[in-house]
């Protein structure tokens, strides 16, 4: 028997609960919950099964029940050890535990992927909520609110952080079917950059209030794109792409962007990599 909808509620609303005064604004139930569903949609679009959707959506919920205001200490392995705390609790069996905590565990950086629930957090809150317009907005609050810039000068805190993401970019950490949508979502955070170093009125009246948001933790992210008020061309594109993503509008436009492969395939292949390694466990054993 699968995970039941009565199971996945009491599991929203413990999340719901220990994100009420989260430690980060930038992580908060909302962030939670669109990973959540984003999860859920690329398990679909890898082929996964009914039940993997439902554990990718749970796993998106707890992936980062803790984060700490740092980015000095692995919260995923902590965030991991919490879901299985919860899960337990909730009276999940051990089989299903271990299907949604790997997720949890691995959803930092990328790592040899057993299924198309294993993937599912990584790639929503890689391609989703860290790229895209909405991550201008969301990361301008994270460095007002992390303590590892507090007292240094904003503006090159910023330039800093979002330089050093995207230095890290690297389209081929993500399945080819979906580089033509990573390029798009890599595009809005680029455009911000560029804006930033040149000290463009937009991209800096955006970036402190944004960072002003951080360090007071007066409001959340969502709420920040829904009250900005932009007063030129460029920020207004922005924030309306930021309010159709968090709105829910964008998935039909993104699945256009993702190219076609055979589901059976797409099985075939997870089915695959899944048995070798569980050869390459067996061979070791026996080696030893």
């Amino acid at each position: 028997m699968g995970i039941t909808e009565r199971e996945i509620k009491k599991i929203e609303n413990v999340v719901r609960e220990e994100l009420k005064n989260p430690e980060m604004i930038t992580h908060d139930f909302n962030h939670c919950e669109r990973v959540a569903a984003g999860a859920k949609w690329f398990v679909r679009i890898l082929g996964g099964t009914k039940e993997e959707e439902k554990l990718g959506y749970v796993a998106g919920l707890l992936h980062d029940i803790v984060r700490p205001a740092t980015e000095k200490i692995d919260h995923a392995v902590l965030s991991a050890r919490k879901a299985e705390k919860i899960l337990k609790e909730v009276g999940l069996s051990e089989e299903t535990i271990k299907k949604i905590v790997l997720p949890v565990q691995d959803h930092r950086r990328p790592v040899s992927w057993l299924s198309p629930l294993h993937q599912s957090v990584y790639l929503a809150d890689k391609i989703l909520e860290q790229m895209g317009a909405y991550i201008i907005f969301r990361r301008c609050v994270f460095v007002g609110e992390c303590v590892d810039y507090k007292d240094k000068p904003f503006l090159r805190s910023i330039e800093h952080q979002f330089k050093k993401r995207l230095e890290k970019f690297d389209k081929n950490a993500f399945p080819s079917r979906f580089h033509r949508l990573v390029e798009y979502q890599y595009q809005w955070p680029e455009k911000f950059l560029e804006f930033l170093k040149e000290r463009g009125k937009w991209a800096v009246r955006l970036g402190k209030k944004g960072y002003e948001i951080g360090k007071e933790r007066s409001l959340g992210v969502d709420d920040f794109i829904k009250n900005f008020q932009p007063e030129d061309r460029e920020s207004e594109e922005i924030q309306r792409e930021a309010l159709n993503y968090i709105n829910g509008k964008k998935f039909k436009e993104f699945e256009g962007l993702i190219e076609e492969v055979n589901t059976q395939w797409t099985k075939h292949y997870f089915l695959e990599v899944f048995h070798h390694n569980i050869f390459r466990q067996i061979l070791f054993s026996l080696l030893i």
